[in-house]
């Protein structure tokens, strides 16, 4: 299971970076199988007919991290949109969820990936499943100095903090 982002140390902290969660853990064939899947497509990537400069890889098993270098060629609507078929055909082949953003995936106590829904977030807190310092995912970030700065941040800087009553009351 793979989780650094080596794959996109050349590129510029301003490239632009979408986060895919699964909806399971992957075993290592099917990890290795969406890499592929997607490294191929980011090979072949491109904006009105201009390459991209693009990386994908699959970090911890459960997220597909696809990145463009807009430095070297910005990704346009009809790019974005390609993508956007290509996740859906890796669901289909796969059978799994890359675009629920419901559940919150973090590190417990034995740094093993788990998730909640979002509607579970404070009962989770309230049993110590979770606390201020868990680390979560931030799937939300946009660029690749994001990905590297708060991809991985603790729960109490995360929006999942708004959805527990303790530091509501704060």
């Amino acid at each position: 299971m793979k989780t650094t982002l080596q794959t996109f140390e050349s590129f510029a902290p301003n490239s632009r970076t979408w986060v895919y969660q699964a909806s399971r853990n992957l075993t290592d064939a099917e990890a290795a199988e969406v890499k592929q899947l997607a490294s191929t497509f980011a090979a072949e990537w491109k904006s009105h007919g201009a390459p991209l400069k693009a990386a994908a890889d699959v970090l911890y098993n459960r997220f597909l991290v696809m990145m463009v270098d807009e430095d070297a060629g910005s990704a346009s609507g009809c790019s974005i949109d390609s993508s956007v078929a290509q996740i859906r055909s890796i669901e289909q082949k796969l059978n799994i969820d890359l675009f629920d953003r419901m559940n919150l995936a973090y590190l417990n106590s034995d740094n093993q990936l788990k998730t909640v829904h979002a509607n579970k977030v404070s009962e989770a807190f309230e049993h110590g499943a979770l606390n201020e310092q868990t680390t979560v995912f931030n799937n939300m970030v946009t660029s690749c100095s994001e990905l590297q700065s708060n991809w991985r941040i603790p729960l109490v800087k995360s929006w999942a903090a708004n959805r527990i009553s303790v530091f509501l009351s704060k």
